[in-house]
């Protein structure tokens, strides 16, 4: 009997037909497999009863494969006479999942420290089941010539490896070693330092130094997560005042020195992605203060090449392990680019001659009561498809401009990009340019009938959608930005109606206005806004999103005269307050926003907690911190009107009764803010007896996301896709699925 088995799914790139070739040999079969456009290719020849163990097999693959769909059919094609691997096939339309890139085995590091094997110590170990993909193809299918590996011809002893069977390393594409590898280099003040380059670096950063190491998915920067001194040089050097750095450990016993780690986190730190997770600090936590400066948790990871392993044979502490880029701009992959601009910050280069094809950050991710949610899915996740039925043909979607991803549509799939940071230079924005071609392009895409992009009319992304549609001749989308959340979440949860909770910091409101705490209703293919967060002035517009006290005072001065405010407000800014009220007064540079992630600010602002941000959610996210210490609910005021048949949660009442309790401990104060807000937004839910979404920014905080559940039952958040920016684009083409343009 002869079969041609068709499969497609996450496969291609995983060594895949090494393994379906062990499978065939041991279960008699013959014939061979091969890549092609449309999957995995296998003629399969044998008895019934073999042919079928033989499928058994291949559907019972573990992680990270994922089958998403066997295809059988019957054929004659010739005789068979053994099983080979044949050479990929490039014609048909294509329908190829690019693999991620995946963590160093357990294989490959017992191999990097036994002495009998000749990759003993070899930073760049990889086999066919772990190492780069992603980030080193140029093209598909997965093959070598179409890699950055290209340009490394095997030794004798590799391809003999790549040839046999029975080996790990049989079809493994990143396969190398001492004799014919990439080779690791340490420059310092434009010289190469000779001896073991990993243990040099490792004595600087041991004392007290910086280093740039180039990575899988780009370079990085790394300190001691000890050392005062070194970490503020680090934030000097990247211009990045506050916002939090990622710690990496050897393994999950040195964060437990620190942190409190859940066995879903754990989990998580040592699946084959690698992530970065937020972990909460514990009661011996010993870092340097100025790592994740005041909030209640810190992200942490695991090594995930041979090289960061033996960086840690060297160093037995924590280490900062951040993207190598200067404040708003994209992470550097470019080694002369590196060599130019970081050489004022680091003191030596790890460097190795394997070029950086695709960047690829660090993903991140937290536990929100007991569910996973993606703040940054990159390394390890992208760009693995997800399922979604937009029509026949082709969709791009251009995201946000803040923690930005782009997202292309193909037969029935969704290709997310991996995370792009602000676009806000023209740098980053010819590298966006440069990425949604270079995908189009591996993806075999020439016609597109959509581009869409956010409503915001001066996002560059926006400028950019409108150069594409020109460019394909398609049609031009403008998508809101919090619908785009909404029906992102309604997607992965695979709704058909309900009712949408999008609370974030800000989006381009269909009214011009700022939205950001907003309640949608879903139904019979119609969508309504029927809830939201009272409208506030931002005295001073975007310099109220850096002051954030400047929107305590326009609360306030609906409840309080100039004089009862300054009262209020320490010395520092009381000279202020008049100048504020009276921009207020004459409507001077105000914007009006319902943005649940601005009341949160305001509110620490107020309480001391943070009075100027210097990154995005920085006030919000220190009162989380605080507000976690509380121990018990104040019960401020949650009152819903209902104006304009839309529902309106006062946040003036909730200012007022933080009023009546400011001699009990902040912490409590912060906690009830919290309790309030979830209350009121469910409160508003709740009048429509539907299945519930919660997504946007602030879905990621802990207080707020629980409430919500005590208060509903079952709250649906996203899943496989950022509930904050990251997730726009995803969202943006399930509006096109809900909205049928």
């Amino acid at each position: 009997m002869q079969r041609i088995i068709l499969i497609r799914g996450i496969v291609q790139g995983l060594g895949i037909r090494p393994s379906i070739h062990r499978i065939a040999v041991k279960n008699n079969i013959k014939g061979y497999v091969r890549n092609t456009p449309q999957g995995i290719e296998i003629l399969a020849c044998g008895k019934g009863e073999e042919l079928k163990a033989f499928i058994s097999d291949i559907k019972a693959l573990p992680e990270p494969f994922h089958i998403e769909s066997i295809q059988i059919k019957a054929t004659r094609a010739k005789k068979c006479r053994g099983f080979k691997i044949e050479k990929s096939t490039e014609h048909g339309h294509a329908d190829i999942t690019i693999p991620p890139d995946i963590a160093i085995c357990k294989e490959c590091i017992k191999e990097l420290y036994s002495r009998e094997n000749r990759r003993y110590r070899y930073w760049f170990i990889t086999c066919t089941n772990c190492g780069p993909r992603f980030s080193i193809i140029k093209n598909l299918p997965y093959d070598r010539e179409n890699t950055t590996m290209g340009k490394f011809g095997m030794c004798r002893r590799c391809e003999e490896e790549y040839s046999t069977i029975a080996n790990r390393r049989y079809h493994a594409q990143t396969i190398a070693c001492y004799e014919c590898g990439p080779r690791l280099a340490l420059i310092c003040t434009n010289n190469k330092i000779a001896g073991n380059c990993i243990e040099i670096a490792a004595k600087i950063i041991k004392k007290g130094g910086i280093i740039a190491m180039k990575g899988v998915g780009g370079w990085h920067l790394a300190c001691l997560a000890t050392s005062d001194s070194a970490v503020k040089r680090l934030r000097k050097g990247k211009m990045r005042a506050n916002k939090p750095f990622a710690v990496m450990v050897r393994d999950v016993e040195m964060a437990k020195r620190f942190c409190v780690i859940s066995k879903k986190e754990k989990g998580l730190l040592e699946s084959y992605a690698r992530p970065i997770v937020l972990l909460r600090k514990s009661e011996h936590y010993n870092l340097s203060k100025f790592v994740a400066p005041g909030l209640h948790n810190v992200g942490v990871f695991l090594p995930y090449t041979g090289m960061h392993y033996l960086l840690f044979d060297y160093i037995k502490e924590p280490v900062i392990m951040t993207s190598a880029n200067l404040s708003g701009e994209p992470t550097i992959i470019d080694d002369k680019k590196a060599l130019t601009e970081l050489k004022d910050i680091v003191d030596c280069f790890l460097i190795h001659d394997r070029d950086i094809a695709n960047r690829c950050d660090d993903s991140v991710i937290r536990v929100v009561n007991r569910k996973v949610s993606f703040i940054r899915r990159a390394r390890g996740f992208v760009p693995l498809p997800l399922k979604i039925d937009a029509g026949k043909h082709a969709i791009i979607c251009m995201g946000s401009d803040y923690s930005n991803t782009f997202c292309i549509y193909k037969a029935g799939k969704a290709y997310i990009s991996s995370y792009n940071g602000d676009i806000e230079s023209i740098n980053a924005l010819d590298g966006l340019e440069k990425e949604v071609m270079k995908f189009l392009d591996m993806l075999k895409i020439k016609s597109i009938k959509y581009v869409v992009c956010d409503l915001h009319p001066r996002f560059n992304t926006s400028n950019l959608a409108s150069k594409l549609a020109k460019r394909f001749n398609a049609v031009l989308l403008r998508q809101q930005h919090h619908i785009a959340h909404f029906f992102s979440c309604m997607q992965e949860n695979n709704l058909e109606k309900g009712v949408g909770i999008v609370c974030d910091g800000f989006g381009y409101g269909s009214d011009g206005k700022a939205w950001g705490g907003e309640v949608f209703l879903y139904k019979n293919g119609r969508l309504e806004r029927v809830g939201m967060l009272e409208t506030q002035a931002m005295i001073g517009g975007d310099y109220a999103t850096k002051e954030p006290l400047r929107l305590s005072v326009a609360i306030m001065s609906k409840f309080l005269n100039e004089e009862e405010i300054a009262k209020l407000i320490k010395e520092s800014e009381e000279s202020h307050v008049g100048v504020w009220l009276r921009q207020l007064e004459n409507k001077f540079n105000i914007v009006e926003t319902t943005s649940c992630g601005r009341f949160l600010d305001a509110v620490s602002a107020f309480l001391g907690i943070c009075k100027r941000r210097s990154y995005e959610g920085e006030p919000a996210m220190k009162l989380e911190s605080i507000a976690l210490k509380g121990k018990r609910d104040l019960e401020l005021p949650v009152k819903v009107k209902e104006i304009n048949g839309c529902y309106v949660l006062s946040t003036t009442e909730i200012f007022k009764g933080i009023m009546e309790h400011l001699d009990e401990p902040v912490s409590d104060i912060a906690l009830s803010v919290h309790y309030a807000i979830g209350k009121g937004l469910a409160k508003i839910a709740k009048r429509f007896g539907m299945e519930v979404c919660f997504s946007g920014g602030v879905a990621y905080n802990e207080i707020i996301s629980k409430t919500l559940e005590r208060e509903l039952g079952n709250v649906y958040r996203n899943k496989h896709v950022p509930c904050g920016d990251g997730g726009i684009s995803f969202g943006q083409l399930a509006c096109v699925k809900y909205l049928r343009p």
